[in-house]
């Protein structure tokens, strides 16, 4: 069997009107169209310019746009100096605002805004106002053992190790709040000093005993040395946006507190009092669709909010004080880059001090703090009719897997989760929680900006839809204006470091409807029903850290697919067994893996008795993670553990290592709802399943070599197999499969990088469909007739067997003769590029265009190795003819013509005899033309576009933005000119088509 027709033939069934199995397909609605971020400079922009933009949004095929007042990163533009007029809050912007509502709503599309200036990370204030963000910091002095202290304490060290580069740095101003006063007996310390341990029973919270800022404290003589720490909170006073001291609005925005509801009551105050008048509740009512904030970019010594100490104190029960000096950890930095003092302090004995009990503590107390705030801003966005979205939790010291089900819209990121693995451990949680629409912001790359391609932006789509995200979010679009001091090609956000700069200023913006639609279609059914994985893998990881935690090419190979669960996420409503199911309304997990856990907090290991004693599969390699989360809870812990060690669950396997997990897996009759016959080639097959009512959605992405994949799909004998073409928009039943004990079998060919949809639904009526063929039949499908026809690929005999049992014999085309049909290159090919250079004008954005004319090309080859067009981006038009051969035995209504174009390097549109092709699959350009062919001479065009890499790579040393270069030039200076163009070879191929 073979279901290569299932990427070719549709083209040809296309004609015969079958019924949309999938309403809305082929034309899908707005809200599962990807969208596209938004760069808005600052608001001194010129309105008709702004809604021209959207217009273009709607034209290339996005359902709408993240709106991000970008103001130069926050860091201010030409325009800094007129922040009393432009900056973000003014009315200039407001006017800004309701201008993209209002052309967001003519052109039937929806928005998202960003809830500050640059990253959404702050709003303007007065500093020093409560809601603004907090930290901790401290103050030290060495005592020694049996010695007297007496005086002021310690003075805060403010001066801690920031991590500047790309994060705004704090200002030092304001004064320092005492939160409490500590000791510690020292117990030893490594050579240079920048690690001391100290001594758990000697700690002592001092804070009672002082008065008026002094202390007197007699050391214990029981050590030889104590640390006497005084810990004070202060603001961070890190800007989000900076500004002009000339009015609070113009002055810029500064960082809220992300860890309580102040910090997000400071955000809506604001937008209620200096942007939301009543018309533009009204547009965000009809057109708004979430508020958002970007990934948090936001620094502390220690993370904090002014009632932290409280909050722990109820929710752990105990007090914290005598305990902070040990928070400052680089687990608790940002992006735990670095320590923030130069010495760290932990207890010993400890083992990894990152994952010291009171640390866990911290952690849970901060992570309560941030879903507050989450739960606070998603409160506000549904009083405007909104929900909330946002870019949860990573970048701190958080449980993100925690937080993610309190928001609405969770979305990731391509430039963080850079493996299908890392966005696993993000859908888990989301799908739990019911979240259906999970988005990543996509594309962005520390490449050089105008250097990506078509084909490389969707393999990120591709490994995104595979890793159950299922909304792009495009980085992204900028204004399409004119800026100060910046020429061709125009306002490049970042300052040329990150792709990618989308929009008409792109050679390929014009060919970009057919990949827009092709998205939108996999986002279409991908938002269907309800997500379905095989496994959760229990992962405890807090800080959450992106990191490949299961490689899972032995789970792929059979077939399995999994994500991943924390201990707080057992603590959901849909965290239930029922039919030896894990949320079995949703994603019906099959089997739980704990993989060489360590920690579990004591409600999640009650719930794992629960799950055990209900039947639920559970496969531990190693051991059963024994440790509390935390300082509390241990001996529920450890009798809850040892319950499910002891109680002897036939469910339940120990295995030694993760190379056994499938055969344990097998043993315990867990089955993969799509299984694979394990080959190192199904190591890179990813499949995602929708279940929707009575039909269910298979979409399948191979993330390596070319390859044939036998796959078995859990179907009732109710349920036949349809192929839906993301590329085409068609759907056609399936003619050739297998079925067997409640599973229909095929055989998927795929290219690398190249997708499909199956879908299994109800059939309207039976059909007979294919079940065995001979090696020649390359393809089967119906015919607009309904009758079942194959595509035999030679001349020689065959024959195929139905499912009613008949078998129908394929006669030979000449005495059984082996006989080859036709196929040939097409060729040579005529030339004609369109290069995209800047025009007279230094200051304009606009490319002009200029026509070179490099006639006839005998071979294909990159524009880069054309003398003339090594540095040419553009557009290429290449035109050629052909003759459609002639099979005498054969009438034309039984030859097909399929035409295969080789690599697609960026964009792709053809034509036949002047008629459009339908839209070509950049992973497997191979296309069936049979009713557009005539007898005789035939006519073709190609059209391919480039990125605009080349022409700036070429003009690298005068291209400026705001008045300067790029910021990395090498980006351009030391790679090599983009290969584009028409590379082939362009072949024709022919085939007999047999009706039965």
């Amino acid at each position: 069997m073979n279901l290569k027709s299932l990427c070719l033939l549709v083209v040809l069934s296309a004609t015969a009107g079958t019924a949309q199995l999938v309403p809305g397909f082929d034309a899908p609605p707005v809200e599962h169209r990807p969208k596209f971020r938004y760069w808005l400079p600052d608001a001194d922009v010129d309105h008709v310019v702004l809604a021209d933009d959207v217009r273009q949004l709607k034209d290339v095929g996005a359902g709408g746009l993240e709106f991000v007042p970008f103001y130069n990163y926050g860091y201010g533009g030409p325009h800094l100096n007129q922040s009393d007029v432009y900056a973000f809050g003014k009315p200039a912007f407001v006017d800004v605002f309701r201008t993209t509502l209002k052309a967001v709503k003519e052109n039937g599309l929806i928005m998202d805004f960003a809830l500050g200036a640059s990253q959404g990370q702050g709003v303007p204030s007065e500093p020093l106002t409560p809601g603004l963000a907090v930290q901790l910091v401290y103050g030290k002095t060495i005592i020694k053992g049996g010695q007297q202290f007496q005086g002021e304490l310690p003075a805060a060290n403010i001066d801690w190790n920031e991590e500047l580069g790309f994060v705004q740095a704090q200002e030092k101003f304001g004064g320092n709040l005492l939160v409490g006063v500590s000791a510690g007996a020292v117990k030893y310390a490594n050579q240079s000093g920048s690690s001391v341990a100290l001594v758990e029973d000697s700690l002592v919270d001092l804070s009672a005993n002082v008065t008026n800022g002094r202390l007197t404290w007699q050391a214990p003589t029981d050590h030889d040395e104590y640390v006497l720490f005084a810990t004070y909170e202060r603001y961070t006073n890190q800007r989000s946006a900076v500004g002009i001291p000339s009015d609070v609005i113009a002055n810029g925005s500064w960082v809220t507190d992300h860890f309580s509801a102040a910090g997000a009551k400071l955000v809506s105050q604001f937008w209620e009092q200096n942007i939301l008048n009543s018309e533009i509740r009204e547009l965000l009512k009809n057109v708004g669709q979430h508020s958002w904030e970007d990934s948090m970019e936001i620094q502390a010594s220690l993370y904090w909010s002014s009632d932290f100490v409280k909050k722990f104190k109820k929710a752990r029960g105990y007090d914290p004080v005598k305990y902070l000096p040990l928070m400052f950890d680089k687990s608790t930095s940002f992006m735990s880059h670095e320590a923030p003092y130069n010495t760290t302090y932990y207890l010993e004995g400890s083992g990894d001090p990152s994952q010291a009990k009171y640390l866990q503590d911290y952690r849970l107390t901060l992570n309560e703090g941030y879903m507050e705030y989450l739960q606070a801003l998603g409160d506000w966005a549904q009083s405007l009719g909104l929900s909330h979205s946002c870019q949860v939790a990573y970048n701190i010291p958080v449980d993100m897997l925690a937080a993610i089900p309190v928001v609405a819209g969770p979305e990731l990121e391509s430039l963080a989760f850079t493996d299908i693995d890392e966005m696993l451990q993000f859908t888990g949680p989301a799908h739990l929680a019911r979240r259906n629409v999970i988005s990543t912001e996509i594309g962005a790359v520390q490449s050089g900006a105008y250097s990506q391609s078509v084909p490389s932006l969707l393999r990120l789509f591709n490994e995104a839809f595979a890793g159950g995200v299922n909304l792009m979010v495009i980085h992204g679009m900028p204004y399409g204006g004119e800026q100060p001091e910046t020429t061709w090609p125009g306002y490049t956000p970042f300052q040329y470091v990150y792709s990618e700069i989308w929009g008409p200023k792109q050679p390929a913006w014009k060919y970009m409807p057919e990949m827009m639609n092709y998205t939108a279609r996999n986002q279409h059914i991908l938002q269907l029903g309800v997500a379905k994985r095989d496994l959760a893998f229990y992962m405890y990881k807090d800080p959450y850290l992106t990191t490949v935690s299961h490689n899972g090419t032995d789970l792929r190979a059979n077939g399995f697919s999994y994500e991943y669960l924390s201990p707080a996420n057992f603590a959901s409503e849909n965290a239930t067994v029922q039919g030896d199911l894990l949320d079995p309304t949703g994603s019906g997990y099959r089997a739980l893996i704990l993989d060489q856990q360590e920690f579990i907090s004591p409600e999640a290991s009650t719930k794992l008795v629960e799950f055990a004693k209900a039947g639920l599969p559970i496969v531990v390699i190693g051991s059963l993670p024994n440790t509390t989360i935390g300082a509390v809870g241990q001996d529920i812990v450890t009798r809850a553990i040892a319950e499910v060690q002891s109680a002897g669950h036939a469910n339940l396997k120990f295995i030694d290592s993760p190379g056994s997990l499938v055969q344990a897996l097998q043993e315990l009759s867990v089955k993969p709802r799509v299984q694979t016959s394990p080959t190192s080639s199904t190591q890179t097959l990813h499949t995602t399943w929708r279940a929707d009512g009575a039909s269910n959605y298979v979409f399948l992405y191979n993330n390596g070599p070319a390859a044939a994949f036998n796959v078995s799909v859990e179907a009732s004998n109710d349920l036949v197999p349809s192929k839906l073409d993301a590329w085409t928009g068609t759907q056609e039943p399936v003619a050739i499969y297998g079925r067997s004990e409640g599973r229909v079998s095929l055989s998927v060919s795929l290219q690398q990088g190249q997708t499909t949809i199956l879908a299994f639904a109800p059939a309207a009526e039976p059909r007979d469909h294919v079940t065995i063929s001979s090696e020649n039949v390359a393809e089967a499908f119906y015919s607009p007739d309904g009758k079942i026809s194959v595509a035999v690929s030679d001349g020689a005999a065959g024959s195929v067997t139905l499912s009613n049992g008949g078998t129908h014999q394929i006669s030979a085309l000449t005495n059984g003769t082996n006989a080859t049909l036709p196929s040939f290159e097409v060729g040579p090919w005529n030339l004609t590029l369109e290069s995209w250079v800047p025009g007279p004008d230094a200051a304009s954005s606009a490319s002009d265009k200029q026509l070179l004319n490099l006639g006839s090309q005998d071979t294909l080859v990159p524009w880069s190795r054309i003398p003339a067009a090594q540095n040419v981006s553009g557009v290429g038009i290449y035109t050629a003819t052909f003759t459609q051969p002639e099979i005498r035995q054969l009438s034309s209504d039984e030859v097909m013509t399929v035409i295969d174009f080789g690599p697609v390097l960026n964009t792709m549109r053809a034509w036949v005899n002047d008629k459009q092709l339908p839209a070509v699959d950049v992973s497997a350009a191979r296309v069936d033309i049979s009713q557009y062919v005539v007898a005789g001479q035939n006519s073709i065009r190609v059209e391919v576009a480039s990125t605009l890499f080349n022409a700036v790579k070429a003009r690298v040393d005068s291209v400026k933005n705001f008045g300067q270069g790029p910021n990395v030039p090498q980006f351009y200076t030391t790679v090599d000119w983009q290969e584009h163009g028409l590379v082939g070879p362009v072949r024709l191929t022919t085939l007999r088509k047999i009706s039965f």
